[in-house]
């Protein structure tokens, strides 16, 4: 039988890779290929401990691979996670607490967004000829018409189609407000100008064939709702802008990933918000069955709420946690 020393000696340094890898898992970089080394690292180490258990029992060797072996079991077999307990919390703090802490991104997208429509409201207003440019010829040809070319959009497909077909608009749209951010900030304020200068023509150009009230009753139930996810998306989309413009002190890529953690947080929190709406825009929005009034109502009243939430969830545990800070002070 070898001697204790030449155990120690022949194993010890498959045991220091072993404390390395289960480091690296507890930090989150352990790599995907590093897996199978770890699993086969442990199994390794359980079967010194079962020789030193043998062999050197009560010895310094036996008590470490106790340790050691204790230690990569809890690492690598963790007890699963409270899934709809961390979403829960997700929606009670985290998504409301991003959006408070980042809230002057959020405002300076929708005041992009206002600018692109106020302009292209103005240049219908201004020159009725430029709805041929911003505005697409087969809702021009219903406008002119008087009609909405929403009117017959339930009979061409069922609800559930449409709602689905327009859930996954509105997600291509908020994605991409989001995504492009990366180009410096200019993909997202392209987006959100070319988005309001498409909706001003569009309003405009109901405005001035008496078609304002049918429009209203169309995008009152959803719109309000739709438009603030966009604003929240472009926000994000801005925050990923300014971290590639503006790292400060730390590594642009360092700096990305963690305004890029945070934006992620502001389009992922939206994202059941905006399913609900797509739901609204397929079965509510076209159709006579509800009144118009009775649209405009229910989007301003949702719209109300989804940003009472946003503005008040979670205020009063960063508050109680401030103070306990400056207590501690």
């Amino acid at each position: 039988m070898e001697s204790l020393g030449a155990f120690v000696a022949r194993r010890k340094g498959d045991w220091e890779k072993l404390q390395q890898l289960l480091a690296q898992q507890r930090s989150g970089a352990l790599e995907l290929g590093q897996l199978k080394r770890l699993d086969s690292l442990y199994r390794r180490a359980t079967g010194d401990l079962a020789y030193a258990q043998s062999f050197f029992p009560g010895t310094d060797a036996h008590r470490f691979l106790n340790q050691l072996c204790g230690s990569a079991y809890g690492s690598i077999y963790q007890p699963p996670r409270q899934h709809w307990a961390a979403v829960r919390q997700f929606y009670e703090s985290g998504f409301p607490g991003v959006f408070r802490a980042e809230k002057r991104f959020v405002a300076s997208s929708a005041m992009i967004f206002l600018l692109g429509l106020a302009l292209g409201a103005s240049v219908v207003l201004v020159q009725p000829g430029g709805a041929e440019l911003l505005v697409p010829a087969r809702m021009r040809q219903s406008i002119a018409e008087r009609r909405m070319w929403t009117d017959d959009i339930l009979s061409i497909a069922p609800a559930n189609l449409v709602a689905s077909a327009i859930a996954t608009n509105n997600l291509t749209v908020t994605i991409f407000a989001f995504a492009s951010g990366i180009l410096a900030g200019a993909g997202t304020i392209f987006t959100l100008v070319n988005n309001g200068i498409q909706i001003g023509a569009i309003i405009a150009l109901c405005a001035r064939e008496h078609m304002a009230m049918p429009l209203l009753s169309f995008i009152g139930g959803h719109g309000p709702m739709e438009l603030s996810v966009i604003v929240i998306a472009g926000g994000a989309g801005l925050m990923v802008g300014q971290a590639v413009i503006d790292p400060g002190d730390l590594p642009r890529r360092q700096y990305l990933k963690r305004r890029g953690t945070q934006a992620v947080k502001l389009v992922l929190g939206c994202a059941p918000f905006l399913a609900f709406t797509g739901v609204i825009e397929g079965f509510i929005s076209p159709g006579n069955l509800f009144p118009g009034p009775v649209k405009i109502a229910l989007g301003l009243l949702l719209a109300g709420a989804f940003w009472t939430y946003l503005s008040l969830t979670g205020r009063a545990d960063e508050v109680e946690s401030s103070a306990s800070k400056s207590g501690r002070r």
